[in-house]
């Protein structure tokens, strides 16, 4: 018995149903990177350690002006645990801070050390007591090391500052904003974060009560000199 052979559809209803079939086709793709994208795991943001860094837009002293920094702007969001993008240190400080003042000689060492891998970026506040009311005068004599007088608690030329001239970013943070969106209340206060921004090492956390007391050192080379 002969079999009855298909019709075969007009010419335009095949390709108005090839069309559809690619809509379709369409839609399905997009609903899946649309469920994708809602049951992706949000990222925590703050300062603890697995966490992303909170993000800042400040002015920022470069040595010769000042202009707009945006801190996530420098992440390398496609990071995938390799060696080749650089790691940042965000180290929070005050010019009239006596510790940060003591503090400059070993800020030099490690950038030294650590700046062919590492993004140094200091955070100049102005904390909230007595004599520490710094200028962006100050901040750049700090950073540059050239004559100033009033630092540390205006007690001291910003010339004679320990450690030599920092060749990186300082971000004016007299408003505190950018600390207190860290939950920052004194300072020196060091962060190490990984290329993508998530906070690799919190000083706090390491050197405070029931810490480890693990250094910024010792931290830079567990975390980035084994890489």
């Amino acid at each position: 018995m002969a079999r009855r052979r298909a019709k075969a559809l007009p010419k335009g209803k095949e390709e108005d149903v090839r069309t559809m079939a690619g809509l379709v086709t369409a839609g399905i793709i997009s609903l899946v990177v649309v469920i994708s994208v809602i049951l992706a795991p949000i990222p925590q943001v703050g300062p603890d350690e697995g966490n992303l860094a909170p993000d800042f837009i400040a002015d920022s002293y470069n040595g010769a002006s000042w202009s707009e920094y945006r801190l996530s702007d420098n992440y390398d969001w496609d990071w995938n645990g390799t060696s080749d993008s650089k790691w940042f240190m965000i180290y929070f400080m005050d010019t009239d801070c006596p510790y940060c003042w003591v503090e400059g000689d070993e800020m030099s060492q490690l950038h030294s050390q650590w700046s062919d891998r590492v993004n140094f970026v200091t955070v100049a506040a102005e904390l909230s007591i007595p004599d520490h009311d710094s200028t962006r005068g100050e901040i750049e004599a700090f950073r540059d090391k050239t004559s100033y007088f009033g630092c540390n608690s205006d007690r001291d030329d910003c010339i004679d500052r320990p450690g030599t001239p920092n060749n990186w970013p300082y971000i004016d943070d007299r408003s505190m904003s950018i600390m207190n969106k860290w939950g920052l209340s004194g300072t020196p206060v060091s962060f190490i974060l990984e290329p993508d921004g998530t906070v690799a090492w919190n000083k706090n956390k390491h050197q405070g009560q029931g810490g480890d007391g693990e250094e910024l050192s010792a931290a830079l080379q567990r975390l980035v000199g084994d890489q």
